[in-house]
């Protein structure tokens, strides 16, 4: 526990659906230990560093050595860290001490970005020499979040959920092991592979990526809001405006959703680089069949990765308005109403382990001569 929290206050607090789904990402349920960021400092620097690389393009990312990579990812993530931490702080609730409250909040913020830093330091282990990196992790908060969720519910009440928690876990389930081929003539091969050669895209580019962090993104303009509300104290609009942003409004759900949509659209380009992948295809005297090199071929991929993206995006929104909507409409418990996306990332998260897992069985099973 974080030094001197009064955990009986949090046992009293009904959690949201919002709160249930940053857990997944973040630390424990009521956030008052010292894990409470969880991986979210970690993989939101490593998101900006994703970001920061492909806006300087291919040629810096080559000056980039792996270490200096990692060095900048670590100083964002303890950055991030404190940001994230300086905000918890603010909220959390404390004993009686001798202590005055700001040094109770510096000692937080203390214990919670060394919390994110052995975190990372985890996680990065795990990355040399277990599977999955930072996916366990966020797998471990899933199931703890489901176990916590079951046990609160009677099963009455949770068999539209769980019914809805099945389809989406076969849709996901089928987008991710489903792909699309691009044929690609590769000069360097003349024999019986020469057809085999292609191009991969995932029905959904990037998975569930979209869902985990949807809800820590519709934060941010409950946070703008709220702080123009810090600074207009008693304005009617902002008030109103800050009452829809909430995922039991229908104002709330429609930003909720259109944020799954347009990450699902940035992270594709940003994670699958089309221009990029055009341009390293001209350079190895590489083409796509029936499709000239340079500028028709770097046309030709990003209008397939928006094709994608875009439709993968309206298949995630509508799996989840189904489940909002059920919620405004009262036929499932608000606490409930992002139930289903649990499943979602769940099964996708599954499906990433069980090939890396593959993979390293494969490998181990070649004996080398050399």
């Amino acid at each position: 526990m974080l030094y001197n929290v009064d955990t009986a206050a949090y046992q009293l607090e009904e959690q949201n659906s919002e709160n249930i789904m940053i857990s997944m990402i973040s630390g424990d349920r009521y956030q008052y230990t010292v894990f409470a960021l969880g991986i979210m400092p970690y993989i939101t620097s490593t998101l900006i560093m994703w970001i920061f690389m492909a806006v300087k393009g291919a040629e810096f990312r080559s000056r980039l050595s792996p270490q200096k990579t990692e060095r900048l990812i670590l100083v964002l993530m303890i950055l991030t860290a404190v940001a994230f931490a300086l905000s918890r702080a603010d909220g959390l609730i404390f004993r009686q001490s001798w202590l005055p409250r700001e040094a109770l909040e510096a000692i937080a913020v203390l214990e919670m970005t060394i919390g994110a830093i052995l975190i990372y330091k985890m996680a990065n282990l795990n990355k040399e020499y277990g599977a999955g990196g930072q996916t366990p992790i966020i797998l471990v908060n899933i199931l703890d979040n489901l176990v916590s969720t079951i046990q609160k519910f009677t099963w009455r009440e949770l068999s539209m959920p769980l019914v809805l928690c099945l389809v989406m876990a076969v849709v996901i389930l089928v987008m991710e092991n489903r792909i699309i081929r691009i044929p690609v003539q590769r000069v360097s091969i003349h024999n019986a592979y020469a057809d085999k050669s292609y191009i991969a895209f995932k029905l959904d580019p990037i998975g569930v990526m979209p869902v985990m962090f949807a809800v820590s993104f519709f934060m941010l303009p409950q946070l703008a809001v709220r702080f123009l509300l810090s600074l207009y104290e008693g304005n009617s609009t902002l008030q109103h405006v800050s009452e829809r942003l909430d995922l039991t409004d229908v104002a709330g759900v429609a930003v909720y959703l259109g944020i799954i949509f347009t990450l699902n659209v940035l992270f594709s380009f940003i994670m699958l680089m089309p221009g990029e992948m055009a341009e390293q295809l001209q350079k190895g005297g590489d083409s796509i069949v029936g499709i000239y090199a340079g500028r028709k071929t770097k046309r030709y991929l990003r209008r397939k990765v928006l094709a994608l993206s875009v439709s993968s995006g309206c298949v995630l929104c509508l799996l989840m308005g189904i489940s909002l909507g059920m919620s405004l409409k009262g036929e499932i418990s608000s606490e409930l109403a992002l139930f289903p996306a649990t499943a979602m990332i769940l099964t996708g998260i599954s499906c990433t382990l069980y090939r890396e897992v593959k993979t390293y069985r494969r490998f181990d099973s070649y004996s080398f001569f050399i």
